[in-house]
């Protein structure tokens, strides 16, 4: 069975006629070159051919993008599990009744991963109806259009799947009518999620230093580079993952955005200990919505050295192996793809995570977000401290939906909300995890501080892991790795 139904191709070109002689009955061809095509799949491999129609209709009106797909990518994306579900049933999408979508939410709300938290939430599961049924309608208008599929019931019309309407209210002030399926969705009952924890830092970590010498280049690139190209190859994607991790906690960036994170625009901001960074918030194409943080000079320095050292050799390898012709084929982003120059895909980049996660022995659940989860209380218990010590008649039971939003308007400026709303139940874990409100000029550079030691000290290992038997001794490492050791659990003791 197939796992992913659907796959981006781009640049498609297709035959079309350009003109026709009508004198002497000659047609002349041209090409048409369709920027993104989706092909669509069954599970068990066969073409879904109506899928793909839809889909290449859809890509006229909605935003596409060679990256992911944009809007036409969601449509995809949505559009897969009613595949799945007609198939598991074995129904062809006109035969599909009422009751069939009652079902298909059903399955939906109830799916749950090895947490036994549920895969989508509310939203997620209307969204994939929504363009479940704008694809019914579509088939009843261009495919089987003797069938009335799903539409509102009136006099004369008596359709397989009752829709109703719905009236929106535009921003304009215009009221928007909808056809929408009545649903009636279980509450929904995930619960916000949690910052990761220290423990799970400190073990994705050790198992990045502990993998560092396990790796090995592709077939591909081992028939391309000298072995010492192929060590200095493994020494990118190592620092590469070791960044990953730096930025993901220090500056509580989305995922996304890490991979997005421009090169030249950033050169001269580092100097200055700031970070140019895209706000992404499900828009891959907001490449221009930019903000700029500042950062700890020990991050910035050790950004500076990946740019000027690590990311700038891989293109000269990559330039001397023939796999780019030149530095233009380079995307202008500091995390680059270490086979072609390009951007890291974002689904490449959570396997990449995933791995490291599953190889560090962390059971329950580990994700990139987390690391967010985790910058944004730290950064609202660090608001909450100021706070009180300017305000020490204030207190927790006290203080005003007015003092929270000030907060965390501050809080969402740095990390790149559009609505403070969206924060909110950052408020009670920031409380949960606040002990005491002294020394709030002090906080923040001594955070700042340890977690450049503690950077730092996992470098230290890996290097010293790197000369081992060779210009050290034994004894002297083993000293070396006991100490380092001692300073990361007093580290680990200060760090919030």
């Amino acid at each position: 069975m197939t796992s992913q139904l659907y796959r981006l191709i781009k640049n498609v070109r297709f035959p079309t006629i350009d003109r026709f002689d009508s004198g002497t009955g000659e047609i002349f061809l041209n090409d048409r070159v369709r920027y993104c095509y989706y092909s669509f799949v069954w599970p068990n491999g066969s073409p879904c051919v109506i899928a793909e129609m839809y889909l290449c209709d859809r890509s006229r009106t909605v935003t596409v993008n060679q990256k992911d797909g944009g809007t036409l990518g969601n449509y995809a994306r949505n559009l897969s599990h009613l595949v799945r579900f007609c198939y598991a049933r074995k129904v062809n999408f006109a035969d599909l009744k009422h009751s069939h979508i009652d079902e298909f939410i059903y399955e939906l709300c109830q799916e749950t991963d090895i947490y036994n938290e549920r895969v989508r939430n509310n939203n997620t599961v209307k969204a994939i109806v929504a363009t479940s049924i704008n694809f019914l309608v579509w088939v009843q208008q261009n495919i089987a259009t003797e069938r009335l599929i799903a539409g509102v019931d009136d006099a004369d019309k008596r359709y397989q799947i009752k829709l109703k309407q719905e009236v929106y209210a535009h921003r304009t002030g215009r009221q928007i009518i909808h056809n929408v399926f009545p649903m009636n969705i279980p509450r929904a009952t995930t619960t916000n999620a949690t910052p990761i924890s220290t423990i799970n830092i400190r073990k994705l970590w050790d198992t990045l230093e502990a993998s560092r010498s396990d790796k090995n280049v592709s077939r591909k690139l081992r028939g391309l580079f000298s072995r010492k190209q192929q060590a200095d190859h493994l020494e990118y994607m190592h620092r590469r993952r070791e960044l990953q991790l730096v930025l993901l906690e220090a500056t509580g960036l989305r995922p996304q955005e890490l991979i997005t994170i421009p090169c030249s625009n950033n050169v001269a901001s580092l100097r200055k200990s700031q970070l140019i960074l895209p706000t992404l918030k499900g828009r891959i194409d907001s490449k221009n919505n930019m903000r700029t943080i500042p950062i700890p000079r020990s991050l910035a320095m050790k950004t500076e050295i990946f740019i000027n050292s690590y990311r700038k050799k891989l293109i000269e390898r990559l330039l001397a192996a023939g796999i780019i012709q030149s530095e233009k084929d380079v995307d202008n982003v500091i995390y680059l793809n270490s086979e072609s120059g390009k951007e890291v895909l974002p689904d490449a980049a959570y396997q990449e995570f995933r791995r490291l996660t599953v190889r560090a022995g962390i059971k329950q659940k580990n994700c990139q977000k987390m690391f967010r989860h985790r910058f944004i209380t730290n950064m609202v218990k660090l608001h909450f401290i100021s706070f009180m010590d300017k305000n020490p008649l204030k207190s927790r039971h006290i203080i005003t939906d007015s003092d929270y939003r000030t907060i965390l308007k501050k809080v969402a400026s740095f990390t790149g909300h559009r609505s403070v709303d969206s924060l909110w139940h950052y408020i009670d874990l920031a409380w949960e995890e606040l002990d005491a409100f002294a020394h709030s000029y002090e906080v923040k550079e001594l955070q700042d501080r340890l977690k450049s030691i503690f950077y730092l000290t996992n470098e230290l290992k890996g290097d010293v892991q790197n000369v081992a038997g060779k210009q050290i001794s034994n004894v002297t490492i083993e000293k070396l790795n006991a100490k380092l050791n001692q300073i990361e659990d007093l580290v680990a003791n200060f760090r919030t």
